[in-house]
């Protein structure tokens, strides 16, 4: 009997994944950029989010009245239309505390170390593909998951450096900036699966209207959020007003990193949204040596060197 292991994202799930790693791999760059000198942001980061998830429903909304006018689109409701829109609302909760550690976290992290800290929510996505989706790992990919966790440990040793003088000086990643990844990487894996059980589980209704239900929860919840952190701003002159450029880039690359991700979990699975942040830590690296100047620790290149030899683990 052949046993069902996960593997490796098929061929025609390529473009999916491949989509959703570029857009990864900018998504740290362009809100490193988007800091002020002082590493905070000028910009208000509920009102980043929730322009992201509004930009998100528009373009979901647009993308289903299109399949509608253009095909014969499969049955729209469910059986339990209410039930159904109420299920969304968790992921949508979960996707928008998660979407905003993303901002503080990268206030007290590089995106390189950023990038390789959020490897672990595919610990913490193997977990749940077992508890949850029922799905069997094999020996070697619980080995890869252990070496992932090493991995991620050996990015926070500490490193010493010699400055004028002699004098050693000590250097770490913030363990604030540590554990609000942990957070974000839990919350990653649990709306990852949740919403793949989701997606997948009416396989014939369209994608937009499911992301459409996903949007409408998120927008909610983010704009309880600006409300709660921006009422002044938004009784005064404008919430609009601070944003520049590279905000607006901040908040075109996280709706279309969303619609990327879904479409990874409706014809893919977490697997393949696993290996997209795999490659997007790569990718990361070799541009913040470029932008950031970020030097590559002992420690931080070892770290690396065991995230690569998990995905060849995996393969």
């Amino acid at each position: 009997r052949r046993r069902a292991y996960c593997t490796m994202f098929a061929p025609a799930q390529l473009p999916y994944t491949a989509t959703a790693a570029l857009l990864m791999s900018l998504q740290p760059i362009l809100v490193s950029l988007s800091k002020n000198e002082a590493g905070g942001f000028d910009y208000s980061v509920p009102a980043s989010t929730m322009l992201s998830e509004l930009l998100k429903l528009l373009l979901s909304s647009g993308l289903l009245l299109r399949q509608m006018a253009t095909c014969a689109p499969s049955e729209l409701l469910s059986e339990q239309p209410w039930a159904e829109m109420l299920s969304y609302s968790l992921p949508g909760l979960i996707y928008f505390v998660n979407n905003n550690c993303l901002f503080f976290i990268l206030q007290e992290v590089d995106p390189t170390t950023f990038q390789l800290l959020s490897q672990m929510k595919t610990l913490f996505t193997g977990l749940l593909f077992r508890l949850f989706l029922r799905r069997r790992l094999s020996a070697v990919q619980y080995l890869a998951l252990v070496t992932l966790a090493c991995g991620t440990a050996v990015s926070q040793l500490p490193t010493y450096r010699t400055e004028a003088g002699g004098t050693l000086v000590h250097k770490s990643s913030s363990s604030f900036g540590f554990l609000l990844t942990l957070l974000s990487s839990s919350l990653s894996a649990l709306g990852g699966v949740y919403s793949e059980k989701l997606l997948k589980g009416r396989a014939s209704a369209s994608i937009h209207w499911q992301n459409v239900q996903l949007y409408l929860w998120g927008v909610a919840f983010n704009a309880i959020g600006v409300y709660t952190k921006d009422r002044q701003a938004l009784l005064g002159p404008g919430i609009l007003q601070a944003f520049h450029a590279r905000a607006w880039a901040v908040v075109l690359c996280n709706a279309l990193n969303g619609l990327a991700i879904s479409a990874v979990l409706k014809y893919a699975d977490n697997i393949a949204r696993v290996y997209a942040h795999a490659i997007a830590m790569m990718v990361t690296m070799l541009a913040s040596l470029r932008l950031f100047d970020v030097p590559i620790s002992p420690q931080l290149a070892l770290a690396l060197v065991l995230v690569l030899v998990l995905l060849l683990l995996l393969l």
